[in-house]
């Protein structure tokens, strides 16, 4: 307040003071007239501009929340709290780069906060930066050794990484200091069913819920470990006592009918939706969720129409927005889409799935110069943005461009059998026995690419205690090993400028193509090396005319972008294929009664 003579600083300091108490009594109108009084008398207030913006943000409003605060720091930059509060709502808004940015001012004025460094984790993390997250975590823990949040961040951070045994010590430590603490009980369970531990995570999943019974995560946890082990019945009345506790809570309402799809009980698939509509009709987010899942199993007119009704009453509703803009492309009206997805992509510049869709969009509209300079905005804020990639490289066939160097990207090993099996054909009756108590389903996930078959859930590379399967992991990880150190050295290139000391998998699955099956093209947008292990293949794959083949190049972007397959792999058992998850990929259909039995993966850097 310097520059203001004595009485009106004193005013300013006892309008401020006022405005806290009323704050602290969630008396938020009073509160905010005087802070609004201070900036009559001095516009440039930091003290008011940071109080006017936490009272934004406890009513919903981050976006008028982070203005207030630049202001507050545009006034003052030497307020490592208020650039804490910053990054804090940039994280919460899904711009973790901005929110980073943030909590680096705030360490660079005070470096001694052990929150500080926690919330820098949290948006390390948030980036996929796993190795900078342990740091992080680590620099706060040194402040503040027993602080649980930065235990808890450790934990999952560890566990991303492929450290199962780190995160599961770091995690019981954690509950050493708060015996109690829901979230580390539920992040413990879910590093151990993880690792395929579901003895071990159900007893502290169900504590979760007993310490915070009103809460869901750990009824949704529940229900997904109790399809892990084919206790389906409790797994859907696990996600059907959220939805009672909670009629609009989408991840319940989702898991629920993907669950009672694989099981072939379709006529119930919609039913707890139907329930809430009908208790609820003018409720916009009850109709989003119905859009959603009918869109999701099929019935795309459907879907429009309860989204439409929608957006009669929430018309500015940003999810519904985008659900319209899905729908339009869904429905082969991509021309309507662009002006939505520009007004959203304008609103949320930050957010990368509305940018590659308005790429999607131009590309499927005809404007591909306007498609190639989003999908490069993409890339720009994120260069190995698997989609962005997938669709800069498409546009680029359409222009005429050399084809991508299938030769120096898609690499085929026929793996021997693994040390401790004397041939490969017993290795591979051995990992098919597993498997087969694993796909215990009817249908194919409905989310997923698969068509006319089953998929696995569980990562299954992260179980260590069954030998077959940390044999194949060994044996596939040396293999692409070899592959990653014979990649040019090229830090520019999207593929081979990522490789590095260590590798860890994003994701690994098990599927089985019964007769008529295949696989829809595809890329793998959490990826970035992506392989395929063939265990068993039909008699049908040597009928020369590629059944059940694994094809490279036909983008599925919608009916007005045709390409033809650059290249195809013929399956056999024992051969594993590595390719950049970015490529273009899918499935010949094949007949035959013999099943088509894979294990697949995404690996990441580490």
């Amino acid at each position: 307040m310097a520059g203001f003579p004595g009485a009106a600083a004193q005013r300013i300091g006892q309008l401020l003071q006022a405005g806290l108490a009323a704050q602290k009594a969630g008396q938020a109108t009073a509160a905010e007239n005087a802070y609004r009084q201070v900036l009559a008398i001095d516009p440039h207030n930091p003290d008011a501009w940071q109080l006017l913006g936490l009272l934004a943000k406890a009513v919903g409003r981050p976006d008028l929340a982070a203005d207030h605060m630049r202001r507050s720091l545009d006034a003052n930059p030497r307020q490592p709290g208020v650039w804490s509060n910053l990054g804090n709502l940039h994280l919460g808004e899904g711009r973790p780069a901005d929110a980073l940015s943030c909590y680096d001012r705030a360490i660079a004025l005070v470096a001694n906060n052990a929150e500080f460094h926690y919330h820098r984790a949290k948006a390390l993390h948030a980036l996929n930066r796993l190795a900078e997250t342990e740091k992080a975590c680590a620099a706060a823990l040194r402040l503040a050794p027993t602080h649980v949040p930065s235990l808890l961040m450790l934990g999952l951070a560890q566990a991303d990484a492929e450290k199962p045994e780190a995160a599961e010590t770091t995690l019981r430590q954690a509950l050493a200091q708060a015996p109690d603490h829901p979230l580390a009980l539920l992040n413990l369970a879910s590093t151990l069913r993880r690792q395929h531990r579901y003895a071990d995570a159900e007893p502290l999943a169900r504590r979760a819920i007993q310490a915070a019974p009103a809460a869901k995560e750990g009824w949704l946890l529940l229900g997904n470990l109790m399809g892990d082990v084919g206790r389906y019945e409790e797994s859907i009345e696990a996600f059907q006592t959220v939805i009672a506790r909670d009629p609009l809570d989408r991840d319940a309402h989702r898991n629920l009918a993907r669950r009672l799809w694989t099981l072939g009980r379709l006529d119930n698939v919609f039913d707890a939706i139907y329930v809430v509509m009908r208790a609820q009709p003018q409720s916009p987010r009850a109709l989003d969720i119905a859009s959603e899942l009918q869109a999701e199993f099929g019935f795309v007119d459907a879907a429009m129409q309860n989204c439409a009704l929608a957006l009669t009453l929430a018309p500015d509703d940003p999810s519904i927005l985008r659900r319209q803009a899905s729908l339009l492309l869904r429905a082969d009206r991509p021309a309507e889409a662009v002006p939505l997805l520009r007004q959203l992509v304008a609103a949320h510049p930050e957010n990368q799935p509305l940018r590659n869709d308005l790429s999607l969009a131009l590309a499927r509209s005809g404007d591909r110069d306007a498609a190639r300079d989003v999908a490069r905005q993409a890339l720009a804020r994120d260069p190995y943005d698997q989609y962005a990639l997938a669709l800069l490289g498409t546009l680029d066939r359409l222009e005429g461009a050399e084809n991508p160097d299938i030769d120096g990207c898609v690499a085929v090993f026929d793996l021997p059998a693994p040390a401790g099996w004397t041939d490969r054909d017993m290795f591979l009756r051995d990992c098919l026995a597993l498997l087969d108590r694993l796909h215990d389903t009817v249908n194919e996930p409905i989310h997923l690419t698969l068509r006319k078959g089953t998929q696995t859930s569980a990562n299954l590379f992260a179980q260590r205690d069954d030998k077959v399967l940390v044999a194949l992991r060994e044996q596939i990880l040396a293999a692409v090993r070899g592959y990653v150190d014979a990649m040019p050295a090229d830090r520019a290139h999207p593929y081979f400028g990522r490789r590095g000391k260590g590798l860890a998998f994003a994701g690994s699955w098990s599927s089985r193509l019964r007769d008529g099956g295949f696989h829809t093209h595809h890329i793998h947008p959490e990826g970035w090396i992506s392989g395929v292990y063939y265990l068993q293949v039909p008699p049908a794959a040597d009928a020369g005319d590629q059944s059940g083949w694994l094809t490279f190049g036909v983008p599925n972007l919608g009916p007005e972008i045709s390409l033809p397959s650059l290249h195809a792999v013929q399956p056999r058992p024992g051969r594993l294929v590595l390719f950049p998850s970015y490529f273009w990929h899918g499935t010949v259909p094949f007949q035959d009664e013999v099943p088509r039995i894979t294990i697949a993966f995404d690996l990441i850097p580490a």
